[in-house]
């Protein structure tokens, strides 16, 4: 999906996996595409407006998450998720012409290959060293330039580039083998249809903190595609939490979820909502946040997950008022109006922003406190 008036860069040199996935993306080869000879030049060249957009890996199939990538888009806070491209990789192992598979004693690539490939080269190629670059692109690169028994895994287009020669094709483990490449820019995607948005987000230090975040996104019936953690580089133990979920950020139920988590988390940033790939110009099923319509009973699933949590969190707030109580001195000293106020001041404000009665809100807390009255002065009888 190609935009007028952009400048695309990727991971360089040409040949590799992420001038594909650019081609692909853009629908055409963009003969002004600039390649970089990393990730992190890529994106400081998106940074430094050298490029307006900048196609980087993020993550596959087989070896996971691409943390460089992942890091530098997240520590970043000009920087904007504004597309995604899936491409299934293919991976051969390329050689000058002429040699042979018995000859080779050093396999050259990018990291992420040579750990894609990993069974066949200790299955065929025992004892062979490996050799990490930047790219495969590069690796196909060294081999034609560097002494006759080296070889490199890479895909045909740099084979084609660079004067080598197929040994062996598709060499990778997984058979099914895909890389997920983002597009980086300081703009926003303009989405036309199904959508994702991604976000990055920490959480405050106590228990059941991540659940009430996760818990939001189950009651809006949103569906996460992703959740991952990364050290927030900072203390030791303080994380941040990478979450996929179907949706654009303006669509209503989305909107309001994210909202809502805003509110709990430590810190939240949105990274973007893009096309989903593969249902780029696809039309929404409705407009009410979901793209699935949900059945009566499905809704009522949901119901009886959110009646069996309000047990659950009411039999934490007995246990909790029940240790209060063997802490207070008498049993004058149970009932504490300027705190219920306190309390029903801040259920009615939270009540009104999110769309409940308040006087509902209020009558349930009313019978709450004089249930737990009660409860205390048990406590301090028996």
């Amino acid at each position: 999906m190609k935009i007028m008036n952009a400048k695309y860069g990727y991971l360089g040199p040409k040949g590799t996996h992420c001038e594909e996935a650019l081609y692909i993306y853009l629908g055409a080869k963009d003969t002004g595409a600039v390649p970089y000879s990393g990730v992190e030049q890529v994106i400081a060249a998106v940074r430094a407006g050298e490029i307006s957009h900048g196609l980087v890996p993020l993550e596959n199939s087989i070896e996971g998450t691409i943390n460089l990538s992942l890091d530098l888009i997240a520590h970043d806070q000009e920087l904007k998720i504004a597309g995604e491209v899936i491409l299934p990789i293919k991976h051969n192992l390329l050689s000058k012409p002429g040699i042979q598979k018995a000859q080779i004693n050093l396999v050259v690539s990018h990291p992420q290959a040579l750990a894609q490939c990993r069974k066949y080269l200790n299955r065929h190629h025992p004892g062979v060293p490996f050799c990490e670059v930047n790219s495969t692109a590069e690796a196909a690169q060294m081999v034609a330039g560097g002494n006759d028994y080296m070889a490199a895994i890479g895909n045909e287009r740099a084979a084609e580039i660079y004067g080598l020669e197929i040994v062996e094709q598709d060499i990778q483990d997984c058979k099914d083998n895909r890389t997920r490449f983002v597009v980086v820019s300081k703009e926003e995607s303009p989405v036309t249809g199904p959508a994702k948005t991604s976000l990055v987000i920490s959480i405050t230090d106590r228990p059941g903190g991540l659940y009430q975040i996760l818990k939001e996104f189950a009651l809006a019936n949103i569906n996460l595609t992703k959740i991952e953690s990364r050290p927030a580089k900072r203390n030791l133990g303080d994380y941040l939490f990478f979450i996929d979920l179907s949706g654009h950020r303006e669509d209503p139920a989305v909107k309001k979820c994210l909202e809502a988590i805003e509110d709990m988390a430590a810190s939240f940033r949105i990274l973007g909502s893009y096309p989903i790939w593969g249902k780029v110009g696809e039309t929404e099923l409705n407009d009410t946040g979901n793209q699935v319509k949900m059945s009566v009973n499905e809704i009522r699933q949901d119901i009886d997950i959110i009646d069996y949590q309000i047990v659950e969190l009411l039999a934490k707030r007995t246990q909790l008022v029940s240790v209060i109580g063997t802490l207070k001195n008498g049993i004058d000293s149970i009932r504490d109006r300027d705190r219920e106020q306190e309390i029903l001041n801040r259920v009615r404000n939270n009540a009104l922003k999110k769309g409940v009665s308040p006087e509902l809100a209020e009558n349930i807390y009313q019978i709450l406190f004089g249930h737990f009255v009660e409860l205390q002065k048990r406590l301090k009888t028996d």
